[in-house]
């Protein structure tokens, strides 16, 4: 993971910085928008960069925003926002934009057309369900434009669009999306556990953050969001920030929801003996025996790293 040292740590806001045994002060490039070119003007006086920018606001306008490492199409994708998001923009070039987002501060390259500069409005509605395709046309049999997972935040222009007994709604971003779908209020589950299980049978995505695919600590983001609790998005940052350690010492110690730490991996404990994750190995979001896949990858319980929300 690449790091660049603070030079005066004292005017970043600790938020922004990430604490490591061997450099006490560095700025995580994940979470922090610099470049030799370009920087946060936040970031002033802690990197060097040829000159520093506030960022302009923008919200996200495709259902699920690729954010890659570099501004490329084959780029490592690190990441996704969805529909709705709203993101800073340092910069656009040759059809990419520099982004961080406002939930989770995640910064990334997504294709320029992606996002829209604008002051993000207040969205009337989210996306309910597990997901909601968007037509061109207020009818099922019209083309589809795109997908918007849960959560994805949308401003509704018009109702009452009636086609073959289905209800659609305008988007003021274009298209329609069925009013089935949509919630004034954002979705909600009762616990972490009920919220992993929606995505019991997705495929397994790395960088994903949706029902059309997922990864492990993407998988725990999307439940945490569900109990209206935002959280960091990759599992070493979940590791070092969600709850408090847990010196469990088996399984029978553990609590539903407790979430079960592995270097690059994170299930979430669902009681009973079991977990459910977004697992690498079988590509699917799935619920198993926490004691037989210690043992089928030669991974003891002393392995794990137990927080506690």
């Amino acid at each position: 993971m690449r790091m660049a040292r603070i030079a005066g740590s004292a005017s970043v806001p600790a938020a922004l910085r990430r604490r490591d045994a061997c450099a006490p002060d560095v700025l995580d490039p994940r979470l922090n928008a610099f470049r030799a070119d370009l920087a946060d003007d936040r970031l002033r006086g802690a990197v060097e960069a040829s000159r520093y920018v506030p960022g302009r606001e923008a919200r996200v306008v495709a259902g699920r925003a690729a954010v890659r490492r570099f501004p490329a199409p084959d780029a490592p994708l690190e990441t996704e926002y969805i529909h709705g998001e709203p993101v800073r923009v340092f910069d656009i070039h040759a059809g990419w934009a520099w982004c961080q987002s406002r939930l989770d501060d995640y910064v990334g390259y997504v294709e320029a057309t992606d996002v829209a500069i604008r002051q993000p409005v207040a969205p009337t509605h989210r996306i309910a369900n597990l997901g909601s395709y968007r037509y061109a046309e207020p009818d099922l049999r019209s083309p589809v434009l795109d997908f918007l997972p849960r959560h994805s935040a949308v401003t509704v222009v018009e109702t009452e669009l009636v086609t073959r007994g289905t209800e659609y709604a305008r988007l003021d971003s274009a298209g329609f999306l069925p009013l089935a779908c949509l919630a004034a209020a954002p979705p909600r589950s009762p616990d972490l556990v009920a919220a992993a299980e929606l995505y019991l049978g997705c495929p397994y995505r790395w960088g994903g953050k949706s029902f059309l695919g997922i990864d492990c600590s993407g998988l725990v983001q999307n439940a945490f969001r569900d109990l209206g609790i935002g959280v960091a998005r990759d599992t070493d940052m979940q590791r070092d920030s969600i709850g408090e350690p847990v010196p469990a010492a088996a399984i029978d110690e553990l609590r539903r929801g407790d979430l079960l730490y592995i270097p690059g991996h994170v299930l979430i404990y669902a009681g009973g003996g079991a977990v459910i994750h977004a697992d690498g190995v079988s590509m699917t979001v799935r619920r198993e025996n926490l004691a037989g896949l210690l043992r089928e990858r030669g991974l003891a319980f002393a392995n794990l790293t137990v927080r506690r929300p």
